[in-house]
Formats: C-alpha cells, sequence, structure tokens
C-alpha cells in the first residue's frame, strides 16, 4: 500500500514540484512554500535530500536572516507536519475513521473529536455535517436546519445542526477557557466537536 511503502525521502526526491508545494502549503499551512518548493527541486540536481539534517539545513538556508532561530524552527516544525501528514495519509486516514465510528454508533449516541490543528478540525467540521445530512455538505447545505440550543443539562452546546441522519451538537466548536490554558498550556489549540446520531 502507499502508507507502507512511501517516505519523506520520496516525497523529497521524486515527486512532482507542484505536488511538492501543495503539500507544504496545503499540509503544514507554511507561506514560504514556494521558496521551500524550489530549493527542494533544486537540491535534486545535486543528488537531493536523504536526511534529516540535509533538510534543516535547507530551511535554514531558505528562511529570512529577520526570522532569526524561531522563524526556521516555526518553518521546520510545518514542514515536517506537512511530510508527516503526506507520508501517513492522515487526513484520509481520520476522514476514514470518522466514518467508521459514527456508522458505529447506537441511535442517539455519541461521538466527540478533539482536535489540535485547523486541517484537522476542518475535516471533522465537514465529515460531521456529510454525515448529517447523507452526503458531500457544505455551510450552507440547504437540508441541515440550524437552531440554538437552551438545555441546563448540557449548557456548552449553544448551537446544533439538524439533519436527517443526526445532529451535530457543537455548530461552533467547544475551546479551552482561560482558567483550563492557565493549568495546560498545551491545550489552547484544541478544539471539541460533537455530533449525535439520529
Amino acid at each position: 500500500t502507499r502508507q507502507a511503502t512511501l517516505t519523506a525521502e520520496d516525497i523529497l526526491n521524486s515527486w512532482p514540484e507542484l505536488e511538492v508545494g501543495r503539500i507544504l502549503r496545503d499540509y503544514g499551512e507554511e507561506s514560504n512554500w514556494q521558496s521551500l518548493q524550489r530549493r527542494i527541486v533544486k537540491e535534486r540536481k545535486t543528488g537531493g535530500l536523504h536526511s534529516t539534517g540535509e533538510l534543516v539545513k535547507l530551511i535554514q538556508r531558505t528562511c529570512t536572516i529577520s526570522g532569526g532561530r524561531q522563524g526556521w524552527i516555526k518553518t521546520a516544525t510545518r514542514v515536517f507536519q506537512a511530510l508527516r501528514i503526506a507520508v501517513n495519509d492522515e487526513l484520509q486516514t481520520l476522514e476514514d475513521a470518522l466514518h467508521s465510528c459514527f456508522d458505529c454508533l447506537a441511535p442517539d449516541g455519541r461521538l466527540a473529536v478533539i482536535s489540535f490543528h485547523s486541517l484537522e478540525d476542518r475535516i471533522v467540521k465537514q465529515t460531521f455535517l456529510e454525515l448529517i445530512s447523507g452526503d458531500e455538505a457544505d455551510d450552507d447545505d440547504e437540508d441541515l436546519a440550524c437552531a440554538d440550543i437552551d438545555n441546563e443539562d448540557e449548557p456548552w452546546f449553544k448551537q446544533r445542526v439538524q439533519g436527517t441522519n443526526g445532529t451535530v451538537l457543537t455548530k461552533r466548536p467547544i475551546t479551552p477557557s482561560q482558567e483550563e490554558e492557565k493549568l495546560n498550556q498545551r491545550c489552547r489549540s484544541a478544539k471539541l466537536r460533537v455530533i449525535q446520531k439520529a
């Protein structure tokens, strides 16, 4: 399978230039993706990239001096994230897992998902909308009804989106409070979404 054999080295040294750029832009959300894409492809002419250290040096050379150490470290983090997501096919795996979990729910059963970056959250949001409507969904889907929730037992659910197959109980994701962030800084990017089967 693709996941069993694909490596970051394969992507860096043999994927088409546009595909390398796409994963840096879409999976890494890297603003400097075009410069990195060009440097990666140019590096192939001198033997390619075969180690983490070589890739880090390329990133350091590509980042502007004004960004300093933090600039290239943040860029490196995003580049390695992009490569990891592509190698592991993480976004498709997440979508498949959400479908499988929803199928396993009993009527009125709930699935809660915490995501930690915007790519994951976007997949969770869109997949939940697809699951309750039964087809490809978008934010303006006419078959979905939005309603405010007034439930003293579950005050964290403010608005829901109702579909034929279920309800998204979190039209907007639940995020950590300031108190939670003080106790655990790593939670600050967390977003919780909940779906309930019809």
